[in-house]
């Protein structure tokens, strides 16, 4: 699963360099929770600037502005049912405050490895439970969160 996270980092990097300039506000995106239908998400924060698929997963992209060090954010769907999951970029080295705020609201840690970590806990507005990784490429910082099911049908693939 890391290779494939890896790899999707990447492309999302890759893709939010060509989006447009739209913005959503961080009070819209804390309203968006892992399993909520897309038609709801898209009523929350409204058009993406990008949409794209990659592996298999619809992914909508959003520009983030005047909320440094958040840069922009994915979501993405598997065959554009509920959100399955979410990445949030941040520039430079935030991973150790954020595996440190998250502990602190009762996340564990299921493995740690350099610039890798993967944690467990439940979404602050469901209670589902929830897979989250924290990883580090160039002056990047990616969190990313998936419904826990859904991360471990994707991992055993």
């Amino acid at each position: 699963m890391k290779a494939y996270l890896t790899a999707l980092f990447s492309g999302m990097l890759l893709l939010i360099g060509t989006t447009a300039s739209f913005a959503i506000e961080l009070a819209a995106l804390d309203r968006v929770s892992v399993l909520m239908p897309k038609a709801e998400v898209l009523a929350i924060l409204g058009v993406p600037d990008k949409v794209t698929d990659l592996e298999g997963l619809a992914v909508e992209l959003y520009q983030i502005h005047d909320a440094a060090p958040l840069l922009s954010v994915g979501l993405f769907y598997e065959h554009e049912r509920a959100l399955a999951g979410n990445t949030l970029i941040f520039k430079g080295n935030t991973a150790a405050a954020t595996l440190v705020r998250l502990k602190q609201h009762g996340f564990r840690a299921l493995e740690e490895k350099g610039d890798y970590l993967r944690l467990e806990g439940k979404d602050d507005d469901t209670g589902r439970p929830v897979i989250v990784t924290i990883s580090r490429l160039e002056d990047l910082t990616t969190v990313t969160t998936f419904e826990k099911t859904f991360y471990e049908q994707r991992s055993t693939r």
